[in-house]
Formats: C-alpha cells, sequence, structure tokens
C-alpha cells in the first residue's frame, strides 16, 4: 500500500513538471494575487490579474461576472492595462475590486485565459471575511433618526413660477427700453420743431407769453427781467449765432455795435440790459413806466433785426429760367 502510494507521488510530481515544461515553451505565464486575504464585513480587496505572453497572440480574458462566488460581490473591473516586457515579451494587468457583507471563508476558483484555444488557469484564491465587533459591554442605544435635509428656497419654487419671473423681467424690460426709446425720441422731436420755428417768430411767442404772465404786476419784477433777457439772448443767439448765452452785457453789446443790422437799436438793447442788470443785481424797483417800455424796447429790437424775407426769382412764363 505504501508503494503505490509513493507511484502516485512520483506520477503527480512528473505530471507537473510536464506542465509547468508545457507553459515554459509556451511563454505563457498567469497569475493572480489579493491585497488583502481578509477583510472586515464591508470593506474592499482588490484581485490583482497578470498575464505574460509573446506579442501577437489572441487572448480571450476571464469572463467575471456580477460574483465571484456566492458572498463575494464584485464592484468594479478596470480596463486591461499592456505593459512592454521588451524580448518581444508583454504583460496583460486587470483589476477586479471585490467585497463582501457576510462573515466567513471563501474559496475563489481560478480566473481563466484562452490563448490560441489554449486555456491557463490562474491558482485559487481564498479570502477571509471577519464580522465587524460588537461591544456588549454598553447599553444599547437608540437608533439616530433621520436628520432633516437644509432648507433650500429653490426646492419649494414650482418651475412655472421661474418661468413667470423670467417673463415679467423681460416684460419689464421692454417697456424700459420702449419708454428710454420714447423720450429720446420725443426730446429730439421737440428739438427739431425748434430748429423749424425761425429764431424771430419763437422770440415773438416768448415775448407775448412775458406779457401775459404779469410778473411785474405780482410784484416779480427780477422773475420778469431775467425772463425777458433770456428770450434776448436765445434770440440773438440764434439769429446773428452769437454765444451770448455765456456772454456779459457788455461783451454783447460791444459784439453787436460791429454788426450793420443792430446799430439802429443797439441803444434799446442796451438799456434793457441795463434796467436788468439793476433790478437783478443792485434789487431796484423799477417804475411800471419802464417795465413796459422795455417791453417795448425788446418787441422793437426783434422787429428792427428780422431777417429780411428773400423775394423769389421771376422765371419765364414757358418756365425756363435762361431767357431766349
Amino acid at each position: 500500500m505504501k508503494k503505490g502510494y509513493m507511484r502516485l507521488q512520483w506520477l503527480g510530481v512528473v505530471l507537473s513538471a510536464w506542465v509547468f515544461t508545457a507553459s515554459a515553451q509556451n511563454h505563457i505565464v498567469v497569475r493572480a494575487q489579493m491585497d488583502s486575504a481578509a477583510i472586515m464585513m464591508g470593506d474592499q480587496t482588490t484581485v490583482r490579474l497578470e498575464l505574460s505572453q509573446d506579442k501577437g497572440k489572441f487572448v480571450r480574458l476571464p469572463v467575471i461576472q456580477d460574483t465571484l462566488v456566492a458572498g463575494v460581490e464584485v464592484l468594479k473591473i478596470s480596463k486591461p492595462d499592456t505593459l512592454d516586457l521588451k524580448n518581444n515579451r508583454i504583460q496583460i494587468n486587470n483589476e477586479v475590486l471585490v467585497t463582501s457583507f457576510d462573515s466567513g471563508l471563501y474559496y475563489l476558483p481560478p480566473f481563466k485565459y484562452v490563448i490560441d484555444n489554449d486555456t491557463f488557469e490562474t491558482q485559487a484564491l481564498s479570502l477571509k471575511v471577519v464580522p465587524v465587533p460588537v461591544d456588549t459591554t454598553h447599553a444599547e442605544f437608540d437608533i439616530k433618526t433621520v436628520d432633516a435635509p437644509p432648507f433650500v428656497l429653490w426646492d419649494f419654487i414650482p418651475v412655472w413660477v421661474l418661468y413667470l419671473l423670467l417673463a415679467l423681467v423681460v416684460i419689464a424690460a421692454g417697456i424700459y427700453a420702449y419708454w428710454r426709446w420714447g423720450r429720446n425720441k420725443k426730446s429730439d422731436d421737440v428739438a427739431d420743431a425748434k430748429q423749424i420755428v425761425p429764431p424771430y417768430e419763437r422770440a415773438m411767442q416768448a415775448l407775448q407769453e412775458l406779457k401775459d404772465s404779469k410778473l411785474w404786476q405780482q410784484g416779480q419784477e427780477k422773475a420778469y427781467y431775467t425772463t425777458l433777457t433770456e428770450i434776448l439772448r436765445t434770440y440773438i443767439d440764434g439769429r446773428f449765432h452769437i454765444n451770448a448765452m455765456e456772454m456779459t452785457t457788455t461783451q454783447i453789446i460791444e459784439t453787436l455795435r460791429r454788426n450793420e443790422e443792430t446799430k439802429a437799436v443797439n441803444q434799446q438793447l442796451r438799456d434793457i440790459l441795463a434796467m436788468a442788470d439793476f433790478v437783478k443785481f443792485a434789487k431796484m424797483r423799477p417804475l411800471p413806466d419802464d417795465n413796459e417800455q422795455v417791453m417795448r424796447y425788446a418787441e422793437t429790437f426783434v422787429e428792427e433785426t428780422k431777417p429780411e424775407e428773400k423775394t423769389p426769382e421771376p422765371s419765364n412764363e414757358d418756365g425756363s429760367d435762361n431767357p431766349e
């Protein structure tokens, strides 16, 4: 009996040597190893797979399911990583992340590679899962209550409310743009209207409105003379293109004295501006006759300096400009 047992052992050694020799001749080496052979329940460990072979051989990697064995779950399988070992050799590495939630000792079957219709298996592995220790010396604790999530306002606002707010903002922006555009357009229209009305007509209309306001009759002589001088300065600016609004009384008189169209009424303008300066700066109270006289002087100045209307040149009856 002992002799037969010895023969079996010898036969196994011979077979192992033959398998090793065959693998060595094919230059194919497969290997599996684990980072940790013992883990706590719920912990994770990595199974590292290696294949070394000659280049140019067709390889079919191990087929790995969701579990290696019952109780050992596969969490992640990495993509194969190929390393060049030189001398026409390569190494293909692969990693399998596993875990277990049941304590016990698990035997992981070999991983099978298929190379050129030949199957090669790694060594089997074992994984020990240790239960989580429980301290029984302390009193039991209540289960922790569920924590309330933080308050976030946006989580309680329906989507349609956000769209409504967005629409209101767009409408408000449109109304504001229309209002700005309309106001600017109205200002431009007023400015254009002022440019269309000749300075003479604007001045005469303003003088009439000043008379109708009866300021000096109500004891507002200063406002009366201030408005009167502003009307005349605006008229001189538009009629003679002189910046009368920024000039002093003396500068205005000296400038108009050299103008042929204003020589005849320059003295009347001097009297108006001088009286206005006395009222505004010396707080003088002129007589009613003086107030009426400066108005007459202002109307006369505007009338006498009104630009002459150009008479159209006569044309021939046949409509041609050049005589025959």
